[in-house]
Parts: C-alpha cells; sequence; structure tokens
C-alpha cells in the first residue's frame, strides 16, 4: 500500500494525524482487512457491520470511504452517521452485527483521526486482538478480490431507541430535579444528551452543544483541568449540582461538585459501584491498578468483591466479560456497565450519580469527601530511554514491597503505594503514588522521581 503509516496502528485502536498519517486510504484498506480478518476467525454470520463517526472535520469523508469499503466485500452496512461510541456499541450488540468501525481520534487534538473497531457483543479490536494481523496483512497486500455482489447500504436513525433504553434502567428509581450543566466539547454527543435529557427531571445548562470539528470551546479532553475551567465557571455561578463534561466521542466524562471541584474518576468507580452493589449485592467490580485504595474498600463494604486490573479498553472490556462482573470503572473516566455489554456509557455513569445524590439529599462534595482518605499524585510522565530497563531496576530497589505485575509493577507498603508502567506509545514511563498523608506523598514522590531520572 502507498503512503501507508504503520505507526498508526495503536495498542487499542489505529489512530495519526490526518491526513499525513492517516487518511482515507488508510482507512478503505483497514475496512478490507477487517472483513477478511472476520471471514478468516468465521465470524461473519449476519454479514451486517455497523459504521459511524464523531464530529471531526475529516470524519464525513473516512466514513464514506469505509462505507464502499466494506460493502465491496459483499457484506451490508448498517450507517448510523453522528453519534457516540457508546450508541455506536449499544447499536453494534442491538442489532446483532458481526462489528463496526467508528471514526474517531477519540480526545485528542482536532488534527487527528483514526478508528475504534469492534467486533460481535462490541468486542473491542486491540492490536493484540485482531489489530497486528489486520496490519500486516495491508503490509503484505493480501486483500481479497472486491465482491461480485457489493452489500447493501442502510443509513439508521435509532437515536430515541438508544436514549430512551438507558433511561429505562432508571425508569423505577425516584431522581430528584437536580440542576446540571452539561459541557458537550463539541463533541457527538451533544444531539444525544439533549434528546436524552429531554424525558429527564432535570434541569440542563448546555455548554458546546454543536457537533463541530474546530472545537472552538475547547480541546475536547475532560482529563484536562484546563478544559474544564467555563464548565466550573457555570456551575458555580448557576448554583448547579453538578458538571458533566464529555469527550470528542462521548464515551469519557468527567464529573465537578457543585462547587466546582473536580471528582476524581477513581472516587467516581467507588460510588457506582456502592449504588450497582445495591441491586446485585456479590458481585464483581472491576478497577484499574491506578485507583486508590479506598476504591476496593468501599466495593468491599458494599459487600462486592473487587477485582484490580490492567490499564486499556480491550484488556478490560475482555476480563468484564469473561468474569460477568456487574461494572468496572477506569482512572481515565471510563465507566463500563453489564446493562450495556460492558461498553461504556457516559449517559449511564450519569444517572448513577444523579441517583447518588437524589437518594442522598446531599451535596456532592459532601458525598465525596470520606473517600479523601488518602492522598495520591495523579499520573505524571516520565521521558526515559529505555522503559523495559527502568521497571527492572524499580522491582530491585523496591524489592522490600509487596510486588504485583499485572501492568508495569506496582510495589505496596503498609502506608503507601506505587505503579510504574511504561506507556504502549512513546518512551515514557507513568508513575502513580498513593500514601497516606501528605507528608509521605511528597517524601516517596521525592524518592521516585530522583530513582526515575537517575
Amino acid at each position: 500500500m502507498d503512503d501507508f503509516s504503520p505507526k498508526i496502528f495503536k495498542a487499542y485502536d489505529v489512530r495519526g494525524i490526518y491526513p499525513d498519517d492517516f487518511n482515507e486510504e488508510a482507512a478503505y484498506q483497514i475496512g478490507k482487512a477487517f472483513i477478511k480478518f472476520l471471514s478468516q476467525k468465521r465470524e461473519l454470520s449476519t454479514r451486517k457491520i455497523i459504521l459511524g463517526r464523531d464530529s471531526r472535520l475529516s470524519s464525513p469523508d473516512i466514513l464514506e470511504v469505509l462505507i464502499q469499503s466494506v460493502s465491496s466485500a459483499g457484506v451490508d452496512v448498517i450507517n448510523l452517521e453522528l453519534c457516540s461510541t457508546p450508541h455506536f456499541y449499544w447499536t453494534v450488540i442491538n442489532e446483532q452485527a458481526d462489528g463496526g468501525i467508528y471514526v474517531t481520534a477519540s480526545h485528542n487534538p482536532k488534527e487527528y483521526n483514526g478508528l475504534k473497531i469492534c467486533r460481535s457483543q462490541a468486542r473491542m479490536v486491540g492490536l493484540d486482538e485482531g489489530l497486528g494481523e489486520m496490519k500486516k496483512m495491508i503490509e503484505k497486500g493480501q486483500m481479497d478480490e472486491i465482491a461480485a455482489m457489493p452489500g447493501a447500504i442502510k443509513t439508521l436513525d435509532n437515536l430515541q431507541k438508544y436514549v430512551d433504553s438507558i433511561r429505562e434502567f432508571f425508569k423505577k428509581m425516584p431522581l430528584k430535579p437536580l440542576k446540571i450543566v452539561a459541557d458537550c466539547a463539541n463533541g457527538a454527543i451533544g444531539p444525544e444528551a439533549r434528546a436524552f435529557f429531554a424525558k429527564t427531571p432535570f434541569e440542563v445548562e448546555y455548554l458546546n452543544e454543536r457537533p463541530d470539528g474546530n472545537f472552538p470551546g475547547h480541546e475536547a479532553n475532560p482529563l484536562k483541568e484546563e478544559n474544564l475551567e467555563p464548565l466550573r465557571r457555570i456551575v458555580v455561578s448557576s448554583g448547579a449540582d453538578m458538571g458533566v463534561s464529555f469527550d470528542g466521542d462521548g464515551d469519557r466524562v468527567g464529573f465537578l461538585d457543585e462547587k466546582g471541584q473536580t471528582v476524581r474518576a477513581d472516587f467516581m468507580t467507588a460510588l457506582i459501584a456502592r449504588e450497582i452493589l445495591k441491586h446485585k449485592p456479590g458481585r464483581k467490580i472491576y478497577y484499574d491498578l491506578r485507583e486508590s485504595r479506598i476504591v476496593p474498600q468501599i466495593i468491599k463494604e458494599a459487600g462486592g468483591e473487587p477485582v484490580i486490573g490492567p490499564v486499556g479498553n480491550t484488556l478490560i472490556k475482555k476480563m468484564l466479560f469473561d468474569q460477568k462482573m456487574a461494572f468496572g470503572g477506569e482512572l481515565s473516566c471510563h465507566y463500563y456497565f453489564e446493562e450495556t455489554g460492558y461498553a461504556e456509557s457516559s449517559l449511564l455513569a450519569m444517572l448513577n450519580l444523579a441517583a447518588i445524590i437524589s437518594e442522598s439529599g446531599k451535596p456532592l462534595s459532601e458525598t465525596i469527601e470520606p473517600l479523601k482518605k488518602y492522598f495520591h499524585t495523579g499520573e505524571v510522565n516520565f521521558r526515559v530511554g529505555d522503559p523495559d530497563k527502568k521497571l527492572v531496576e524499580a522491582q530491585k530497589r523496591f524489592s522490600d514491597g509487596q510486588i504485583k505485575k499485572i501492568d508495569g509493577i506496582t510495589v505496596e507498603y503498609p502506608n503507601w503505594w506505587f505503579n510504574l508502567r511504561k506507556s504502549n506509545t512513546e518512551p515514557l514511563v507513568r508513575l502513580n503514588l498513593e500514601a497516606d498523608t501528605k507528608e509521605l506523598l511528597a517524601e516517596k514522590k521525592e524518592l521516585l522521581e530522583k530513582f526515575i531520572t537517575s
């Protein structure tokens, strides 16, 4: 293939700068490779593939190329056009499709684009689950010929059916008329959010609602504090009960309390887990290894079984699916629900939080306060020459602690712990550190920074 950049194949998806790294030609070849991959795995039973896109400027053209690529292989296409990834995943499951491709670069800046790919039941296709095989097919030119009979192409508008299905989970729950400020970040979820909130008791004020690939409001990434500033101001000035911030494709969601303070994603995991375990006692709950010790403590107190696991969409969903867990939360603001086939659902996460506030009758800040038992650095990145070597050195240097090798290296001591893992895409190591006191946190952070950078 001409003008093909192998570096667009990431650990969990396809992503690169448009059009230099990722473009229409790459999308066309990947579409054909995906169908061949499914055929080789004997997973083309319904011969239906779901396609959709986010609001990026290049996404409509890439989607159109994907439609032609997939249909030329003799497979039927169901086109959702503009939609969020949770909506896309839900449709793959609901339509019993063989899989799907969604055009997005998620929370990346506007010059990026890419693809999220899944098999039936919205099982993600990462580098080790098929993307690597597809990459080799393209590099070796092992594409199938165009089918004699192209597949049918149908545009599907199931937005109302989708949002109704999410609301159905809380049909009998006495939700109060909370005031919510929702920042849609000019991403794909704007139309869905309005359709969803229309039949709820909430009073909603929207920011950056209109999908716009220029992202005029701010970068569509709720993990960056600077992107939350406009939302923070409106939440405080309007007296809202909470703020909600979505990313570009609508699968990540960040939250602010009524004071405009960021609610950490691991605290959200603990809160939602506790809420879910009221109705599903004894069930397993996933949390990633970067999250606070308070998370497994809350899960146990609520009668659940905490299961620690690695970072990364494809790995997490596989764990949830294989072990039939009730819920999973990730520090990167992804929340996975059994009800949605373990696909992320930012709207369902928001509903759970609204239920928690409604039932407690307390401001969100008061609900969060008891969870602030420990002190956490958040994720800190360090550029190193050899990440693998640094992890080996860490295992030797901190051998007096309890060591776990789930994703990188986690070392636990009685009153502090840290995880050090390497990036999948850059020569970086990522540090997460937590301690019982602020003083101990500062001491151990200085220790680890010197070790990592030496």
